[in-house]
């Protein structure tokens, strides 16, 4: 009997093209945009966490302010004092001062603004230091003088001013000269492909500030330390160094943990919102099954009456509408799933050509399952109430019916 009601359920769909067709874009409509922002937000999440892996999470982040994020209006600054009292603090490894600001960059008379950073940590050298940061060298060397700068990828490609800058030209900044002299590999957006890097002398010197006037004091923690215990103990150190209570804190003390959950909460809330409006094209597809499922119910009253006369019982007729209803749902998904997966890459195709190689799709196999399963759901079930009603009719008045 099963091989009947599929083979009963192909006829009809064969027979009402048309209909089949406009019934199932309700469907592939919701479920392509479902895979499709669930595949972009899992790419999305995925290249996140693969920065924060290369950044580490024996890290602790302190700047000035109350608020999680960096905010180059802010004018309270971290002083030299608390760098070296962040570098007494039990279980720091060592202690990274930034300054950073945005500047003026020229080449070849073309110019544009960006960020510059100045740091130093005389634990390390430059290239470990970028290191620490999830930043990797990839040609030349590290900044060692005061008019050497490391550069973005976008610089390289030519993607910042148009015109290629290999290791060894000059640029100004700021309208002073400096030296390139090497270059990091590609971060995937192009705010962070253009940045600027160089001595934490060359920046004071750059942007006019003094050691009192740090923008951030990046932390490693020594191997065995749980960053958050060892930014307990930060915290306590500087409210007493900045003679502050506790919840009137100048200044912010963060972990890469913290920084995770606040990406993972703003991530998730987007899918969510995005998926509901997405759901919002499901519901529709479903109503669409739904009616042509009813109209599909009228026109056949007469086959459902002889199917009645020569001995099939209702859960038979109950049972081949409901198929039809799945199969219209799944078939649904399943082009849905292949439009999806085509948008999506498209959209991330799109987006690395624009200097945003750091939006990527991910696919992983409980998508597309979930997608074919659910997809069917919303058929099936879209579909209940006119089997229901097909399957209670009286055999006399189905065959009586015009």
């Amino acid at each position: 009997m099963w091989t009947d009601y599929f083979r009963l359920a192909f006829k009809t769909f064969a027979s009402q093209k048309k209909r089949t067709a406009l019934t199932l874009i309700g469907i592939f409509i919701g479920i392509a945009a479902v895979v499709s922002l669930i595949s972009l937000g899992q790419g999305l999440k995925a290249s996140i966490d693969r920065q924060f892996d290369l950044l580490g999470t024996d890290k602790v982040f302190i700047q000035p302010g109350s608020s999680i994020g960096i905010d180059p209006t802010v004018t309270i600054k971290l002083s030299d004092a608390d760098l070296m009292s962040v570098r007494e603090v039990s279980g720091v490894k060592s202690a990274s001062a930034m300054v950073y600001k945005i500047v003026r960059v020229t080449f070849k008379d073309k110019s544009k603004y960006t960020f510059a950073t100045g740091m130093e940590d005389p634990d390390i050298s430059f290239e470990k230091m970028m290191e620490s940061f999830g930043v990797e060298l990839e040609q030349g060397r590290g900044a060692e003088g005061d008019k050497d700068v490391v550069v973005g990828k976008n610089f390289i490609t030519g993607g910042f001013l148009d015109s290629p800058i290999n290791v060894g030209d000059k640029i100004k900044i700021e309208g002073k000269p400096f030296r390139v002299v090497g270059s990091v590999s590609e971060i995937g957006n192009p705010q962070d492909d253009a940045n600027i890097y160089m001595t934490f002398d060359a920046g004071l010197e750059l942007f006019d500030l003094s050691k009192d006037e740090l923008d951030f004091i990046y932390v490693t923690v020594r191997q065995g330390e749980e960053p958050s215990v060892v930014g307990e103990r930060i915290k306590k150190r500087l409210r007493k160094l900045h003679n502050v209570k506790e919840g009137d804190e100048d200044f912010t003390v963060s972990t890469t943990e913290d920084y995770m959950e606040t990406f993972g909460i703003v991530l998730t809330v987007v899918q969510i919102v995005l998926i509901g409006i997405a759901a919002i094209s499901l519901l529709v597809g479903g109503v669409n099954i739904a009616n042509t499922m009813y109209t599909s119910v009228l026109e056949r009253t007469n086959e459902i009456g002889i199917m009645k006369a020569i001995g099939a019982r209702n859960s038979d007729i109950f049972r081949l509408f409901l198929i039809e209803s799945g199969m219209l749902g799944l078939v649904g998904g399943m082009v849905g799933i292949a439009i999806g997966i085509g948008l999506s890459r498209l959209v991330a195709f799109i987006a690395a050509r624009a200097g945003w190689s750091f939006i990527q799709t991910l696919f992983p196999w409980y998508l597309t399952f979930g997608a074919l399963l659910f997809s069917f759901a919303v058929g099936a079930v879209a579909g209940t109430l006119p089997a229901r009603q097909a399957a209670k009719m009286k055999p006399v008045d189905a065959l009586r019916y015009e």
